[in-house]
């Protein structure tokens, strides 16, 4: 009974210290991206889902140009937010 306590406090421990590792090492950067790509995950840009746009865009600025939807005002604030952005 007691191994069982032991187990079951530290898969505890060890969870919640995965949580918290995994928000401290989250980049914010993809999130603000993501928000300024159209949101449909329709994988036309070759990544699967915005989401795989926005880390691809973090490895080069350029990639941005693959999303077949954006345009408009949406194109110029990405491209205006790309411009302050640090990445390659």
């Amino acid at each position: 009974m007691q191994g069982i306590i032991i187990l079951g406090l530290t898969a505890l421990i060890l969870g919640i210290i995965l949580s918290v590792t995994q928000e401290l090492l989250r980049d914010k950067r993809v999130e603000e991206l993501e928000k300024k790509l159209p949101g449909y995950n329709c994988g036309a840009c070759g990544h699967g889902s915005c989401k795989g746009m926005a880390e691809a865009i973090l490895e080069s600025k350029e990639e941005y140009h693959k999303c077949r939807i954006l345009k408009g005002d949406k194109l110029a604030d990405l491209e205006a937010y790309l411009q302050n952005l640090d990445c390659k």
